[in-house]
């Protein structure tokens, strides 16, 4: 009888006792200010603890001391995180159908648009879940930048101001519009511009006017030419890799489900948002703003209508994508879509484009059998 009663006491203590929560590690190696940090990441880490009422966290490692940029993806598959941001253009091969993707991005005019699409394209399309696949991850997250532009050391504003000047570039395919105009394209991380301007390594670079606020470029920079060169989206604003993913239950792979859409579109908003106060702000700080000149423009908008095309294709071949044309081609018609579904949606209107982005995109995703 003492037996028994001492087993009985052990049960009750046992189911009484309680469940320790699940974590889940991340990593974004940008500043806890940028948007796709504080925004994309420590705001989703407390949604997530707010819909699953604490039995799931995220334990977010910001700034370079965990990973540094380029390690986004290596440290993902190696296990030292289990969640990252990742940009693509620092890994070509290892993400070949994503890099032949965002080849178009310098003709893209929408960053909402672009963000939903991408989403949608990423984790609809078989070749790019075949890529995910291949790499042992889970893509969950899109994200889209504003408009690269300018922003330089001196004055860019005319084709003759703009040769011969060393510009830090996103991708292959600005480097090549850089090269039309006979400037040199630089590759570098963007977590270099600012010691590159400093230092004078780079004339210009080429990023989001967030940037300019998020990571003081306006110290740097004093010149800002505001011609539209493309969002940027290679790569991921969410991925796990796929055990971390397959180890989690069904409840809370449905509660990142949940959570993540809505970070998706207000980091998409909250970048837009800084830029146009980075922009406004800019004065402030000494920096001239400019448009560029009618040549300049058009110097990019003839390589976008002449190159881009030819030059998205060479990019796939030379990557090993079968078939870059029908890949570019099937994500151009999903940004088309895109731009139908938004088309009526006023820009500032964040709980319509969630719930159309929800409704299109994430409540068709299956917790039970996506990423397993």
């Amino acid at each position: 009888m003492t037996n028994n009663r001492a087993l009985l006491f052990a049960s009750a203590i046992a189911l009484a006792a309680p469940v320790a929560a699940e974590e889940i590690t991340a990593s974004v190696w940008f500043p806890d200010t940028h948007p796709l940090n504080a925004d994309g990441y420590m705001a989703l880490a407390e949604d997530v603890r707010e819909i699953s009422g604490g039995d799931l966290n995220l334990k977010v490692y910001s700034g370079t001391a965990l990973l540094p940029p380029v390690a986004h993806l290596s440290g993902l598959q190696d296990g030292i995180v289990q969640m990252t941001y990742h940009a693509g253009t620092y890994t070509p091969s290892d993400l070949p159908e994503d890099n032949t993707v965002a080849s178009l991005a310098i003709s893209l005019p929408d960053s909402m648009v672009t963000t939903l699409a991408v989403a949608d394209f990423y984790l609809n399309d078989s070749d790019m879940q075949a890529m995910f696949n291949r790499l042992g991850i889970v893509f969950l997250g899109s994200y889209a930048t504003p408009q690269y532009i300018l922003m330089c050391s001196a004055e860019v504003k005319t084709l003759d101001d703009i040769r011969g000047k060393k510009i830090r570039m996103p991708s292959p395919m600005h480097a090549s519009w850089t090269q039309s105009v006979g400037a040199v394209p630089v590759n570098v991380p963007s977590s270099e511009m600012f010691s590159g301007l400093e230092k004078g390594q780079l004339d210009c670079a080429v990023n989001s006017a967030n940037d300019m606020k998020a990571r003081s470029l306006w110290d740097v920079a004093k010149h800002t030419t505001l011609l539209e060169l493309g969002p940027y989206f290679a790569g991921w604003l969410h991925a796990m890799s796929d055990s971390a993913w397959q180890d989690l239950s069904d409840d809370h792979r449905r509660v990142m489900i949940q959570a993540i859409p809505s970070r998706v579109v207000e980091t998409t908003f909250a970048q837009m948002r800084v830029a146009a106060e980075a922009l406004a702000e800019a004065p402030n700080h000494g920096v001239s703003v400019v448009e560029p000149a009618e040549e300049l423009a058009l110097s990019l908008s003839e390589f976008v209508k002449n190159e881009m095309d030819a030059l998205t294709v060479e990019t796939g071949k030379r990557l090993g994508v079968e078939d870059p044309a029908a890949l570019a081609q099937r994500f151009k018609d999903t940004y088309s879509k895109w731009e139908g579904l938004l088309a009526d949606i006023p820009k500032d209107d964040l709980d319509a484009i969630k719930d159309i982005f929800r409704a299109n995109v994430y409540d068709k995703l299956d917790v039970s059998s996506y990423g397993l």
